[in-house]
């Protein structure tokens, strides 16, 4: 999908909605909010379930070893098929200590991460999600958190099997995705609707 000039508005604000707090940086009429999120949380679930679906089969068949040559390969090419599958949207997971270098997060990205962090060490809480609205395409991020499967290759190195954390190094020499806890803040899936898309869906 190409893109035009970007542009980013940076204060966040917190509005109401049929008794929900809606979270975006730009003040828009509840109703395209919500249109936004349903239609952002319903690919971000996609994804998910699509990527733990992979994960889950490849830890089943080939261990937790072959599971990291299976996710450095098909992690990126399932996303991007999930997306051509539902059409005019991007999709891409991002995290301030990513594994792969083309996961790092751009302006945008880290201001949506740097919202869930704050949000977070203030209050205890992670949003359930975050808008932005950036020059002819809204971006929604849906936060993750780390499960259980997650810390056989995203835990603390010195628990890991030494077999995977070598894999990791092979792999990924600048890896920052170790270290975490159960029910860690990981990071976020963000969708990219262009804006034509929600105003059809408004008429």
């Amino acid at each position: 999908m190409k893109r035009a000039g970007i542009f980013g508005l940076i204060t966040g604000i917190l509005f109401f909605s049929c008794g929900q707090i809606q979270y975006a940086n730009t003040d828009m009429p509840p109703k395209r909010v919500k249109l936004i999120k349903d239609f952002g949380e319903d690919a971000s679930k996609m994804i998910l379930k699509e990527l733990k679906k992979e994960l889950k089969t490849a830890l089943k068949t080939k261990g937790s070893v072959g599971a990291i040559d299976v996710c450095s390969k098909k992690a990126l090419e399932i996303t991007q098929e999930v997306a051509e599958e539902i059409g005019d949207i991007e999709i891409k997971r991002t995290s301030f200590k990513y594994r792969n270098p083309k996961n790092r997060p751009d302006r945008y990205e880290t201001e949506a991460l740097s919202f869930f962090e704050k949000t977070l060490r203030e209050t205890g809480k992670i949003p359930p999600y975050y808008i932005q609205k950036i020059n002819g395409e809204y971006r929604y991020y849906k936060p993750l958190k780390v499960q259980g499967v997650c810390l056989t290759c995203h835990g603390d190195p010195k628990s890991m099997d030494p077999r995977v954390v070598e894999k990791l190094r092979q792999l990924y020499p600048g890896d920052k995705a170790t270290g975490y806890k159960l029910g860690d803040f990981r990071g976020v899936v963000r969708v990219t609707i262009p804006e034509d898309v929600i105003k059809k869906s408004c008429l």
